[in-house]
């Protein structure tokens, strides 16, 4: 039996994305054993997800409490370590994948694969502490999704694409959920609808989570209430509210629902039983991302209001039935300081409970519209749309930048040509729909320029590397030159994204003498070049594409399928 290791040190939220690729792993092969290593506070939310057959825990509180007192030996920490890893280096896997991307998950998952002699698929450490990249979509993974001001995937995409898997599928098997707890939902939320009109499948239930991890992401208190008072003036809709079982979301609970006369219905769920609440409603409206990842893998659509620092293109929902309301992408802030908390909070109260209204008819296909939008609206409504290589968030509606959301379906594209050869044409003849051919023009002119600045600078540093061989007093040339163009990569242009793979691969050299690093530096300098006319060659499909010029039949980059198509 083949066994696998997912190790993934993250938060609850990451916990339930994990289920998504579990499910992957199992649709390729049903017989696979999947095991989990994650920290003890994640185990609730590990034990729901389905296909895990064994879940490692390390006592991260422990571990931390022995090094870092100074009454105990560090060797009591090593000790508890070791102990909690016991198990795991006593399984044979066949492969050891770092889903967390840390430093911590990277030293685990290098001992691990190492100890039990299997694959890491992600990065690893090298004897000498360089990264070890098991696939150009791990470089991806690691330097451009972390580093890029276009995130061109969302991690999701990606970590599927480290292993070598089809995109995912959502569907409703990711997720246990209790009998006891499922009988109870059904029966309540039935007897919910059935008060609201005698024939209970034309009534939606629509559950709002008010509270998230952090207060820069909560939906401000008057929205909710004015989002309540639009859904229960709705001949079609229900709201209840949801809550953990914590004394402060119970407190803020309560504020809200003294303004319906304390008649709405209030539902307070551990990880244990909401997935039973969630997966019975018939949307959710959250800003929590670990909800929203446990109602994605529940197959329920989601409202999802994305405020604060979450780094919504990477972590956004990828239920194509869902949307997400957010600043424009182009006018986030992602910053944690006190100056940027208080811009946020001040956006978050101009989000009007009349666009969160309107997206939820929307979403359950129902007629009732309102016409109150403020029209100095400041969120953008975005939506996940399927690609041959995943979901893209593409925006619909409200004030989004065509400059900043062009960038963004250029750089998938040119991940796509540097990683597989081919680019998704389908996705680039339906992102005309949202982005006009003069602005791509306007784009494309702009990073040609861009690129040609980068070509430059790499002509310079090839220069300088073939004087340095032949006559090592030109180091300093060569070095200045390299410097030069690794500064590249902090540059807000597409250039940047080849850059980047250079500066991993730079970064990651292991050869033991100075005459091998200078070939890989070579080699990986010709690379570069090719790269970035896989920059220019996107640019001229755009530019084709625009003008309904298509590929030849033979050509796999031309080839459209419904499930691919927008």
């Amino acid at each position: 039996m083949e066994r696998i290791l997912i190790i993934n040190l993250k938060r609850l939220g990451d916990i339930f994305q994990t289920g998504h690729l579990v499910q992957s792993l199992l649709s390729e092969n049903p017989t696979r054993e999947i095991h989990l290593l994650c920290y003890t506070e994640s185990l609730g939310a590990a034990k729901i997800l389905k296909g895990v057959s064994t879940i490692h825990t390390i006592n991260r509180k422990k571990v931390i409490s022995y090094y870092k007192n100074n009454i105990y030996s560090d060797g009591l920490s090593f000790n508890e370590l070791n102990e909690s890893l016991t198990k795991v280096l006593a399984t044979n896997y066949s492969k050891v994948i770092n889903y967390s991307n840390d430093k911590v998950s990277t030293f685990l998952t290098t001992y691990v694969s190492q100890s039990t002699k299997s694959s890491p698929l992600g990065i690893t450490f090298s004897p000498r502490q360089t990264i070890v990249y098991s696939s150009p979509s791990s470089v991806v993974l690691n330097d451009v999704l972390t580093q890029t001001n276009f995130t061109p995937y969302s991690y999701n995409d990606v970590i599927h694409q480290v292993c070598g898997l089809a995109p995912s599928s959502i569907n409703e098997g990711n997720i246990k959920t209790s009998k006891h707890h499922d009988k109870t939902a059904i029966s309540n939320l039935d007897r919910l609808r059935s008060i609201k009109n005698n024939d209970s499948n034309k009534v939606s239930i629509v559950g709002i989570q008010l509270c998230s991890a952090s207060e820069a992401k909560d939906i401000d208190q008057e929205t909710i209430i004015e989002t309540i008072k639009l859904i229960n003036d709705s001949e079609s809709m229900i709201p209840i509210l949801l809550i953990a079982p914590f004394e402060n979301e119970r407190k803020r609970s309560n504020l809200i629902n003294k303004e319906f006369r304390n008649k709405l219905v209030s539902v307070e769920a551990d990880f244990i039983a909401l997935p039973s609440v969630l997966k019975n409603l018939d949307l959710l409206v959250t800003p929590d991302t670990s909800v929203k990842h446990l109602a994605d893998n529940l197959k329920v659509p989601v409202v999802e209001i994305s405020l604060g620092h979450a780094p919504m293109f990477k972590q956004g929902t990828v239920n194509t039935d869902s949307a997400v309301i957010s600043l424009s992408g182009h006018g986030r802030i992602f910053k944690e300081n006190g100056e940027a908390l208080d811009q946020i909070k001040r956006n978050n109260k101009k989000l009007s409970g009349s666009l969160v209204f309107n997206t939820i008819n929307t979403l359950l296909g129902n007629p009732e519209k309102v016409k109150d939008i403020p029209n100095n609206n400041l969120f953008c409504i975005y939506r996940p749309w399927k690609t041959n290589d995943g979901v893209f968030l593409m925006p619909q509606a409200g004030p989004y930048s065509s400059d900043f959301e062009a960038r963004r379906i250029i750089a998938r594209a040119i991940c796509q040509k540097i990683n597989t050869g081919k680019v998704d044409e389908t996705f680039l003849d339906d992102s005309f729909q949202f982005i006009t051919k003069k602005e791509f023009q306007s784009v494309i002119e702009t990073e040609k320029n861009s690129l040609s600045l980068v070509t430059k600078d790499l002509l310079s540093t090839l220069r300088g590397l073939i004087q340095t061989q032949e006559d090592k007093g030109k180091a300093p040339v060569f070095i200045e030159s390299l410097e030069k163009l690794l500064s590249r990569c902090f540059e807000n242009s597409l250039a940047a994204i080849p850059t980047l793979i250079f500066r991993a691969k730079v970064e990651s050299l292991n050869s033991n003498s100075l005459e091998d690093n200078f070939k890989e530096v070579e080699t990986n300098l010709y690379q570069l070049k090719d790269n970035l006319q896989n920059c220019l060659f996107v640019f001229k499909r755009i530019e084709d594409i625009s003008y309904g010029i298509q590929r030849k039949a033979d050509d796999p980059s031309a080839q459209r399928t419904k499930e691919g198509s927008l």
